[in-house]
């Protein structure tokens, strides 16, 4: 998975450069700005990151890159965010949303036994990401079901609750391009 990392990079250099091939070259010394987590790290620290446990990552070029970070992010931007990173802002999120999934999710590790559904789109893998781009421009409710409710409903085992979040849905909610 490592080899995603050195994948994104390289197509980040590439798509900063211009298209001119010699510029390319020359100029591959010059890197973007990494961050995990809002925190500035370097290429390396950044390589040495164990790809599973990344949700999302982000790139920024041009004069968007500028704007976030001033002038040292003329060659690009990488913004990655940790699965752990962004349980943490979903959980902040739905907690202050809902006095039962609080009750059901005391913390953000406490998840484990709950099934996590977006506009009837049951989220299975890596979802993470999906949970973390819910906020109130797009969040309608929360809706707590039990197991029984979660098997007759949507053939689910082995999960103690639902946890059924509706919003407003942009075209293809689920791994939509369009982000919350």
């Amino acid at each position: 998975m490592k080899y995603f990392l050195f994948f994104l990079f390289s197509i980040l250099i590439l798509s900063v450069k211009a298209q001119n091939p010699k510029k390319i070259m020359k100029e591959q010394g010059n890197v973007p700005v990494f961050f995990i987590d809002s925190i500035r790290v370097s290429k390396s620290k950044l390589m040495q990151y164990p790809s599973e446990q990344i949700s999302a990552v982000s790139v920024y070029k041009d004069s968007n890159a500028v704007k976030l970070v001033g002038e040292e992010g003329k060659n690009g931007v990488v913004y990655v965010e940790t699965k752990k990173f962004v349980k943490n802002r979903y959980w902040k999120y739905f907690s202050s949303k809902s006095e039962k999934y609080l009750a059901i999710v005391p913390n953000p590790r406490s998840d484990t036994a709950i099934q996590y559904i977006i506009n009837d789109k049951v989220l299975k893998t890596n979802f993470e990401s999906d949970l973390s781009q819910i906020n109130d421009s797009v969040f309608k409710e929360i809706i707590i079901i039990d197991k029984n409710e979660l098997k007759r409903k949507y053939a689910i085992e082995g999960k103690n609750f639902g946890v059924i979040i509706k919003t407003i849905k942009p075209i293809d909610l689920h791994q939509s391009k369009t982000k919350f």
